[in-house]
């Protein structure tokens, strides 16, 4: 399958540059975003995202890019001074990247389009595929609006496109089961839009959410950054993040059988080294082999010649680990002189010859990223001989006093 994948960061960074060179060449085509309108805005409904174009000259492979357009309920026009204006977006990204240097392979417009007013995003789709030609035009599409009678109408207006199959319904309280792709629901919707057969690639998920409740559980907002300031202090903060071995299921799955017209997939979004919010590197290379990413978690001890032990948790494995372990610190001879939990950690039990570190409550959701160490305790022993140190299960202790 073809496989794809988006840079979406409207900041480009040191880090989203050396990405890019580092891991754009391993996927078939870059999509990238460069110019949002919002028409809510009406000082400045127009943003553009300062690329770096000496980055994506470097860059082998081919390149798109994403005109995103926030929701608006018509009307829709052909010629209208909204649609002229659209076009002449269109004309000036592209006429941007021609003065770079930079050959454009697709050109991607991502609506927020009402299902009602999908005859009028049409009209709009057929100016833009004109002022652009010979450009492709590519359009994300949603699973609910694959049964809407003017679905069919609005495909013929475009050269293809790309099917979200990930999404986030508003959350209905604090700790109740969110999911950003259902893998079963992804299946049925690539199959109905394979009756149209009409080429479309399918986005899969790589990011996270946090989700804000206050403290009376109402739904606050969400966030796939840091959490905003104004988010309530005294409420609830849940994190959904894409599933690794769904969505490798999914690859799996689709390798093995899809629809012809399927022509494969394209990632939201390119990984980021310092983004938390968004997998690894190092899971978005198993998934994208059909496969889930290898889990290795391992505790480990650290002496010095005074008695001092540090206590470390290590992720040797593909993806983040969740660090809702508890870890045993045994020894065969000697005695304990005094110790305690660090990072997030407490000290939870102490015996005459072991104790456990586990995760203060305080600190839940905490992760470790894939080929990261984390100190989570110490100890002082006296005379302590063959001490090792082992991970025995998942739990949290109570918040320290």
């Amino acid at each position: 399958m073809v496989q794809d994948v988006y840079v979406w960061q409207r900041d480009w960074s040191e880090g989203v540059r050396e990405s890019i060179l580092d891991h754009g060449p391993s996927f078939d085509h870059v999509v990238v975003l460069q110019t949002e309108v919002n028409w809510k805005h009406q000082r400045a409904p127009l943003h553009r995202v300062a690329l770096d174009y000496d980055t994506l000259q470097a860059m082998p492979g081919e390149l798109g890019l994403t005109l995103r357009v926030g929701p608006f309920p018509g009307p829709f026009k052909v010629d209208d001074e909204r649609a002229q204006w659209l076009t002449r977006i269109c004309d000036s990204m592209l006429a941007e990247a021609k003065e770079h240097a930079l050959s454009v392979h697709e050109f991607q417009v991502d609506f927020d389009c009402a299902e009602s007013k999908l005859a009028g995003y049409a009209l709009w789709t057929k100016a833009m595929r004109a002022a652009i030609a010979p450009t492709p035009l590519v359009i994300t599409v949603l699973p609910s609006w694959l049964d809407q009678a003017s679905f069919g109408e609005l495909l013929q207006s475009v050269d293809g496109y790309v099917l979200q199959v990930h999404a986030l319904a508003r959350p209905r309280s604090p700790g109740h089961p969110e999911v950003l792709c259902d893998p079963v629901a992804a299946r049925k919707a690539v199959e109905r839009a394979g009756q149209y057969g009409i080429p479309f690639r399918v986005a899969l998920p790589t990011y996270a959410y946090l989700i804000a409740f206050d403290s009376k559980r109402q739904f606050v907002g969400l966030s796939a950054e840091t959490p905003p300031h104004h988010w309530p202090t005294d409420g609830f903060i849940q994190e959904i993040r894409a599933d690794p071995a769904s969505m490798a299921w999914l690859v799996h799955q689709w390798t093995v059988s899809r629809p012809w017209c399927m022509q494969g997939l394209i990632w939201f979004r390119l990984p980021v080294r310092g983004d938390r919010m968004n997998w690894p590197w190092t899971t978005l290379a198993a998934v994208r082999e059909g496969r889930t990413p290898l889990d290795d978690l391992v505790s480990l001890l650290k002496d010095s010649d005074d008695g001092l032990m540090d206590v470390f948790l290590e992720n040797r494995g593909e993806a983040d680990a969740v660090l809702d372990k508890k870890v045993r610190v045994s020894w065969d001879e000697g005695f304990l002189v005094a110790g305690d939990g660090v990072g997030g950690f407490s000290l939870l039990e102490r015996g005459p010859k072991s104790v456990v570190f586990a995760v203060n409550s305080l600190a839940l959701n905490m992760r470790l990223g894939p080929g990261q160490r984390k100190v989570i305790g110490w100890l002082r022993c006296q005379s302590v001989s063959k001490a090792h140190a082992s991970i025995v299960g998942s739990g949290f202790s109570k918040p320290l006093p």
